[in-house]
């Protein structure tokens, strides 16, 4: 068993031995020369393809100089192309005087803006951070002592600042679609009845005060409303419970009129008195018969 592994081993060296005594080093130049010369001599191609290390650096030359004949004469000719000259180091008092030269280019040089309100500006941000430093100071004390810390501050702050924008909503909207009552003098001493209202719309009309008149005819309305008992008229009586009570589509469009009046700032004209004028006495008859 012995001579049996002896003899394989002895086998194998020797078919080793031709490969690794084929093997060769060159260095580029004679790489380049020996690609000049293969591209007519068969004996220096072979030479060149039994090279593996050139410069001291693993290079099978062998492996890249197989397939067709036009791709091995390609291959030979770049290989024997003269490496080109390397450039010169620039010496260092160069380089730097270059560098200078870049640097003083426009583009790498700090570009002044006018700024004539830049003082007037940091003094109000001065100002404006003076004033709120107590509070920045309250509300860091507040969150050293609220548990939970920033995050359940500004939940809470959030809630308050919703609760009062709703709250403020509320009020405006009671102040402007609750106005039923307001508008038709409820609690005023006179008492007025429907038709003496309209007598004094007529008359306010007729001087010009537009605006006068179609607050008198929107009050007789609801007076004569009040006088049929399809509403009760009270000071608390809004536009919206007056609007469910009278279901009526003419009623709708005189309330949206009179508030873009009362409330919107627009002045009225002579087209919201006509409406006014036809449109109250319709009223009734829609409301008993929607």
């Amino acid at each position: 068993m012995r001579r049996a592994v002896a003899a394989l081993a002895c086998v194998l060296t020797c078919a080793a031995w031709p490969a690794a005594a084929c093997a060769a080093e060159a260095t580029t130049a004679e790489v380049r020369a020996l690609a000049a010369a293969a591209q007519r001599d068969p004996a220096a191609l072979q030479r060149l393809r039994a090279i593996d290390v050139v410069d001291g650096r693993p290079a099978r030359l062998g492996l890249a100089l197989v397939g067709t004949d036009a791709d091995v004469r390609a291959r030979l000719r770049a290989l024997a192309q003269a490496a080109p000259p390397a450039a010169s180091a620039p010496s260092p008092d160069g380089a730097r005087e270059r560098a200078r030269d870049v640097l003083k280019q426009q583009r790498f040089q700090r570009t002044s803006v006018p700024a004539p309100l830049r003082s007037v500006r940091e003094r109000i941000g001065e100002g404006l951070r003076s004033l709120g430093r107590p509070f920045e100071d309250a509300f860091q004390w507040i969150v050293g002592w609220l548990p939970g810390g920033r995050a359940v501050l500004w939940a809470l702050l959030a809630t308050v600042v919703l609760g009062a924008a709703a709250l403020l909503a509320g009020r405006t909207g009671a102040d402007r679609v609750g106005a039923a009552g307001a508008a038709a003098g409820v609690g005023e001493p006179q008492g007025l009845s429907a038709a003496r209202l309209r007598q004094e719309a007529d008359r306010a009309e007729r001087s010009g005060n537009l605006d006068e008149a179609l607050r008198l005819r929107f009050r007789a309305g609801l007076v004569d409303l009040d006088s049929r008992e399809l509403i009760e008229l009270r000071p608390a009586l809004t536009n919206h419970e007056l609007l469910r009570d009278v279901p009526s589509a003419t009623l709708a469009g005189l309330v949206d009129g009179f508030e873009a009046v009362a409330y919107g700032g627009r002045p009225a004209d002579a087209d919201d008195l006509r409406t006014a004028r036809d449109g109250w006495p319709r009223v009734p008859g829609e409301a008993l018969d929607p």
